[in-house]
């Protein structure tokens, strides 16, 4: 969702997808896309050359959950952040806090270890979450989506993009009106990162 709204609003994404070997996203998005795999150092420095050799465009990086720990404690010993920061990146960080406290903490050890722009945590309906709906400051919310529709969603040939755009044949009626009520809520909340940037750099300028 998050490549698709940024190709809707202009930008040119590139995606590095930490899913070894499965490498979803590249599956989807083959042409903007490297599959690296983060628990080499070879994968980190990968990530690492691909992102500061090539400025001027933003990145997607996915990673799964049972790699964030390892991801965030190299970025910190990379001072990936720094670096980054340096050269005129600004660095935010979607987590998704799920039903477990020590999911939120987590979020937490993130912001303290290499002080993103931005960290946004999600809160993905289907997962539960701890956080409540009255969140100070930013919160992705992201509602059950009905299981039918994700179904089809899910499929690498189904495009997001397209969809919003006024492609609606492969969904019935009623599916097409659950999908464009998930897509306002999360896509709404998309549009709200580049201000709360800008708020941010006000408040750090």
């Amino acid at each position: 969702m998050l490549v698709d709204y940024l190709l809707l609003d202009g930008h040119d994404p590139f995606i590095i997808d930490a899913n070894v070997p499965e490498g979803h996203l590249r599956s989807v998005f083959p042409g903007r896309t490297a599959l690296v795999d983060f628990d080499q150092v070879q994968g980190q420095m990968t990530m690492f050359d691909t992102i500061l050799g090539s400025l001027g465009r933003d990145y997607v990086i996915d990673i799964p959950a049972p790699q964030s720990e390892h991801f965030f404690a190299s970025l910190k010993e990379l001072n990936f952040a720094e670096e980054a920061t340096r050269v005129g990146f600004q660095l935010v960080v979607l987590f998704i806090v799920d039903k477990d406290f020590a999911s939120l903490n987590a979020a937490e050890d993130v912001r303290a270890a290499i002080a993103p722009n931005l960290l946004i945590p999600v809160r993905n309906a289907y997962v539960g979450s701890v956080l409540g709906s009255a969140q100070n400051g930013l919160m992705i919310d992201m509602p059950i989506l009905d299981r039918e529709v994700m179904s089809i969603v899910e499929d690498r040939r189904f495009s997001l993009r397209a969809f919003v755009l006024g492609d609606e044949s492969r969904l019935s009626p009623p599916a097409s009106k659950k999908l464009k009520i998930f897509l306002l809520a999360v896509l709404s909340a998309f549009g709200d990162i580049e201000p709360a940037l800008s708020l941010s750099r006000l408040k750090n300028g």
